[in-house]
C-alpha cells in the first residue's frame, strides 16, 4: 500500500515491497490500552443486544406456540398467516443471533493467537468460520477444538434451525361441533286428523282423508324412494334418542290354509268363482273360465278398529288396525292356474327409538328400533263423551329399560281414515288375466306376480311412519352441527433444535465475554480486518506484535486514511 500523493495512473504497477523486519532487537514489546475488568455495554454493545434480541425473539415463537397449540387456526388474529409470522420470526431470531455468534468467533482468534504460537493460516480458517457454515467446517476440522468451535457449532445448526421451528407446526383438519337450530329432523308424539267443518250426521266411513297419507302408502308400495326432508347446514349428529309414533307391517304365507278353506262354485265350462278366507279373517275372492279368463291377482283389506258399542275398550286385537289377503298367480297359455300364494300381511301401530342420528349433505341415517313397551297392547282407549270418530287412543308416559317413552296418541279418526282407504276400491282390487274388462285397477301393478311383498309393506308402513314424523304433529329435533376445521398442533420436539442453538449461543456469548476479559490481555478486535493492519509479523520470533490500539482507534484512522493498491 502506498498513499494517494502520487496519481497512480501515471506509475504502472510494481512487485509489492517487502520489508525486514527480522533486524529489529529480538526483543517484545507488550502494549496495552484500556479495558474494563470484565463486561461493559460499552465493548460488547451490539453483540448484547442481538443475543438478547435472538433470546427475545425465541420466546415470543415459543409464546405464539403455546397460545395456538390445540386451537383453531381462525383463533390466529395476525394480519399475515401462522406459517408466515414463524417464518418470519425465525429468521429474524437467527439473524441477531448469527451477528453476536459471528463477533465472537472473530474474537476468539486474537485469543488463540494469544494463548501460543499458531500458523497464521489460523487468520483466515476463523475469519472463515465468522462468515458460514464452510469456514465452520473447516475451523472444526482443522484448528484445535477452542471456545470458537461452539460458534462453528451454532453456526452449523443455524441450517436447521428454521426447518425446525417450521415443523414444530401442524395443521390437521379436526371436527369442531357445535349446537345449531337449523339441524333438525322430524318426530310426532301425536297424529290428529281433524275432522271439523264437517256435517254433524257424517258417520265413520265419511271421514275426510289425508292426502299426504294416501301419498306416502303408494310411495312405499310403489318402492319410491324418498329423500327424508330433514335440515342440516353441512355435516350435523343428534346424540340423543327420540321416540316417534309410527306404523309396522307384517306378511306371512298363509297359502295351504287358505286354499284348504275354499269355496268354489260353478262349471268346468262355465265361470267358476271361488271364495276363501285366510286365517286372519280377510275374505279373497277368485274367477276362472277355462279358455277364456283367470284371476291373477286379488286383493282384500279387513278393518281392525271398528268399536264394539256393547264395549267402550279398544278391541282385542289392538294395536293391528288393518289385515290385508292378496291372492297371486301365473296363469299359463292353457289358462292353468300356476305358483298360487296368498300372504296375510297386517298393519300395526306402534312406536320408534331413533339413536345415533347423523346427516352429511343429502344423507341422513339413524339407528331406528321398534319401542318394547313391555306389554302386548299399551294403548288406551279415551273417549270424550261424542261420536267414535272425535275418540283417542294414547299411551302413558312410561319407562321400558334404558328407554323413556313419553306419552302417545292419536286420533280416532286418523285411524278410520287409514283404513277406509285399504278397504275401498282404490286399494282393494282384483285383475283378471284373459278376456275380462279390468276397471278397477288398484295398486295390482305394483304387487303383481313375484313380488316381495313383505318388503312391500315394510316400506308402506315406513313410508307413513316418516309422513307422521313429518306430518301436521312434527316436532324437531335439535342437533348439532360438524364443522370440519383446521387445528393448530405444536410438536414441541422439534422445538429442541432452535433452543439447543440458542443456549448454546448464549454460553457462546458468556464464555466468550469471560474469556477475553482485561486480565486476559487481548485486543478487543472482534472479527474486523482492519484489526490485522495493526499487527506488526515478526518472522523470526513468530509474533504478532500489536500496537496498542483498540478498534475505535483503528476504525478512527483507517477513515482518515487513504491508500491505493500498487
Amino acid at each position: 500500500m502506498a498513499g494517494v500523493d502520487s496519481d497512480p495512473k501515471t506509475h504502472p504497477y510494481e512487485p509489492t515491497q517487502i520489508s525486514d523486519v527480522d533486524s529489529e532487537p529480538q526483543t517484545t514489546t507488550i502494549t496495552e490500552y484500556k479495558r474494563h475488568a470484565v463486561y461493559s455495554p460499552r465493548e460488547w454493545l451490539l453483540e448484547s443486544i442481538s443475543s438478547i434480541l435472538a433470546l427475545c425473539l425465541l420466546i415470543g415463537i415459543a409464546i405464539i406456540f403455546w397460545y395456538m397449540d390445540k386451537r383453531s387456526l381462525s383463533d390466529w388474529r395476525g394480519g399475515i398467516s401462522l406459517n408466515a409470522t414463524v417464518s418470519i420470526l425465525t429468521t429474524a431470531c437467527t439473524t441477531a443471533l448469527m451477528h453476536g455468534v459471528s463477533s465472537f468467533i472473530g474474537q476468539s482468534k486474537w485469543l488463540h493467537f494469544k494463548n501460543g504460537p499458531r500458523k497464521l493460516t489460523d487468520l483466515e480458517t476463523f475469519d472463515g468460520a465468522s462468515r458460514g457454515v464452510w469456514g465452520s467446517i473447516m475451523l472444526l476440522t482443522t484448528v484445535k477444538w477452542n471456545i470458537a468451535t461452539i460458534g462453528a457449532f451454532i453456526t452449523i445448526l443455524r441450517l436447521a434451525f428454521s426447518p425446525f421451528a417450521q415443523q414444530v407446526v401442524l395443521i390437521k383438519q379436526r371436527d369442531v361441533i357445535s349446537s345449531a337450530d337449523t339441524a333438525t329432523f322430524g318426530y310426532a308424539h301425536n297424529y290428529t286428523l281433524s275432522a271439523q267443518n264437517r256435517l254433524s250426521n257424517s258417520g265413520i266411513q265419511s271421514i275426510p282423508q289425508d292426502p299426504d297419507m294416501q301419498s306416502a302408502i303408494f310411495q312405499g308400495l310403489y318402492g319410491v324412494n324418498t329423500t327424508e326432508p330433514f335440515t342440516c347446514p353441512g355435516q350435523c349428529r343428534w346424540t340423543e334418542s327420540y321416540v316417534s309414533l309410527g306404523f309396522k307391517a307384517e306378511c306371512r304365507n298363509v297359502t295351504q290354509e287358505t286354499l284348504q278353506a275354499a269355496t268354489c262354485e260353478g262349471g268346468e265350462y262355465s265361470l267358476q268363482r271361488c271364495n276363501m278366507t285366510t286365517p286372519g279373517g280377510v275374505d279373497v275372492s277368485t274367477r276362472y273360465w277355462a279358455t277364456d279368463l283367470a284371476t291373477s291377482y286379488y286383493m282384500n283389506a279387513s278393518s281392525l278398529v271398528n268399536l264394539d258399542p256393547s264395549n267402550l275398550g279398544l278391541p282385542d286385537t289392538f294395536p293391528e288396525i288393518a289385515r290385508f289377503g292378496i291372492y297371486r298367480s301365473s296363469p299359463d297359455y292353457n289358462f292353468i292356474m300356476r305358483n298360487i300364494n296368498v300372504t296375510e300381511c297386517s298393519l300395526f301401530l306402534t312406536a320408534y327409538e331413533y339413536t345415533g342420528a347423523k346427516a352429511n349433505g343429502s344423507d341422513f341415517s339413524a339407528k331406528r328400533r321398534e319401542v318394547d313397551f313391555g306389554m302386548k297392547n299399551p294403548w288406551a282407549f279415551l273417549p270424550d263423551g261424542r261420536e267414535s270418530k272425535f275418540q283417542h287412543v294414547y299411551t302413558n308416559e312410561s319407562t321400558s329399560g334404558d328407554t323413556h317413552i313419553p306419552a302417545l296418541g292419536m286420533s280416532y279418526a286418523g285411524l278410520y281414515a287409514v283404513v277406509n282407504f285399504f278397504q275401498s276400491t282404490t286399494m282393494a282390487t282384483e285383475w283378471v288375466d284373459g278376456n275380462f274388462a279390468n276397471t278397477n285397477l288398484g295398486v295390482a301393478a305394483t304387487l303383481i306376480g313375484d313380488v316381495d311383498l313383505g318388503d312391500r309393506f315394510d316400506k308402506m308402513a315406513t313410508s307413513m311412519t316418516n309422513y307422521l314424523r313429518y306430518g301436521p304433529n312434527t316436532q324437531s329435533a335439535h342437533g348439532e352441527k360438524i364443522q370440519s376445521e383446521p387445528f393448530v398442533f405444536i410438536r414441541w420436539r422439534y422445538f429442541i433444535v432452535p433452543i439447543v442453538t440458542e443456549g448454546l449461543a448464549i454460553l457462546f456469548a458468556i464464555l466468550s465475554i469471560l474469556s477475553n476479559r482485561q486480565s486476559r490481555r487481548v485486543p478487543l478486535w472482534k472479527s474486523s480486518t482492519l484489526a490485522v493492519l495493526a499487527c506488526e509479523h515478526k518472522e523470526q520470533l513468530g509474533l504478532l506484535q500489536t500496537t496498542g490500539k483498540d478498534l475505535n482507534e483503528i476504525e478512527d484512522e483507517a477513515k482518515k486514511a487513504e491508500v491505493a493498491l500498487r
